[in-house]
């Protein structure tokens, strides 16, 4: 097991990590803390930020919803003293980016949470962004790639790029709250089918790790995760088809209804979720948060000890 401080170049110089991107970013946060013995996150009120908005709405005033989206905020750190164990360093900053909507990376904000961290990457200190966004079009992807290194280059950071997640359309299906009844001729759920569809079209999810793989056959080599290989081989850990930790599905979006009104399946304009996810299941699916885990430490590896091979997940090459 790898430590978070492991990349540090200087021993007087501080570490820090920012993760960018959406929840799978926010489950890989709360992976880095609980390696570090550190709380996980630290939620704002959801219903009344909620609450807040469709007040706005109903007033006629415009609301800024983060690209499109309802996301409730978080604080970066704990207001009281820490655990026995957590230090400073192992507490990681978190700024959300939805990459399928703004394929820009948030530079302000990154330069902006450098500053009030007070770390200096020109200057000695280790800063380390993981960044990624498991939703972005397929043909869009390796720009995004492209463009993201560059800007985080310029800024002289140490850069994690977080490779997308397997989608489970059947888990998905099973788990939504979206329910079209059944083909009487096959026996499917029409909302398997409508799932499936969106996949195959690209509709959700991010090219299937084709655009990473191209990538890196261009002899072009950055720290990258192994969530693609990891979630493909463990895809019975992914309760709701995506997330191995049901917390980091913001109910902020996909438990609560659009305030503009009812959306058509699969062709939102105003609210931009994935899937409304079913309350019912949510108690029965485990939080397999050692999955997340396997993620971080792939991309510790990627980055400390690029040549060691660990065991849990040393054939992960071999899945396609």
């Amino acid at each position: 097991m790898l430590g978070s401080s492991c990349m540090q170049e200087r021993r007087q110089s501080r570490t820090k990590h920012i993760f960018v991107g959406d929840s799978q970013m926010m489950a890989l946060r709360n992976a880095l803390h609980r390696l570090n013995g550190c709380p996980e996150i630290w939620w704002h009120n959801r219903t009344r930020d909620f609450q807040e908005v469709l007040a706005s709405i109903k007033a006629g005033m415009r609301v800024k919803t983060s690209s499109g989206r309802f996301h409730s905020r978080t604080d970066q750190s704990p207001d009281g003293a820490l655990p026995t164990g957590c230090k400073e360093d192992g507490i990681a900053s978190f700024i959300f980016w939805d990459a399928w909507l703004d394929r820009e990376i948030p530079l302000q904000e990154i330069q902006r949470e450098i500053a009030l961290l007070g770390v200096e990457p020109t200057k000695g200190d280790t800063v380390v962004v993981w960044v990624g966004s498991n939703s972005i079009s397929g043909s869009g992807r390796t720009s995004v790639l492209l463009n993201t290194i560059d800007k985080l280059h310029a800024l002289g950071v140490k850069m994690v790029w977080d490779s997308p997640t397997y989608i489970d359309d059947a888990m998905m299906a099973a788990t939504t709250a979206k329910d079209l009844g059944t083909d009487s001729r096959t026996g499917i759920p029409l909302t398997y089918t409508a799932i499936a569809q969106r996949k195959a079209r690209g509709e959700i999810g991010s090219n299937q790790y084709k655009s990473e793989k191209a990538f890196l056959a261009g002899i072009v080599e950055i720290p990258m995760t192994k969530r693609w290989q990891l979630t493909n081989r463990y895809r019975g850990l992914q309760c709701d088809g995506i997330h191995s930790d049901m917390r980091a599905r913001d109910p902020m979006y996909y438990d609560l209804p659009c305030p503009k009104g009812p959306e058509t399946y699969g062709r939102s304009s105003h609210c931009n979720w994935v899937e409304p996810f079913d309350d019912g299941a949510r108690a029965k699916c485990p939080q397999a948060v050692g999955l997340d885990d396997l993620v971080l430490q792939s991309g510790l590896f990627a980055m400390c000890a690029a040549h060691e091979s660990p065991f849990c997940y040393a054939h992960t090459e071999n899945i396609r």
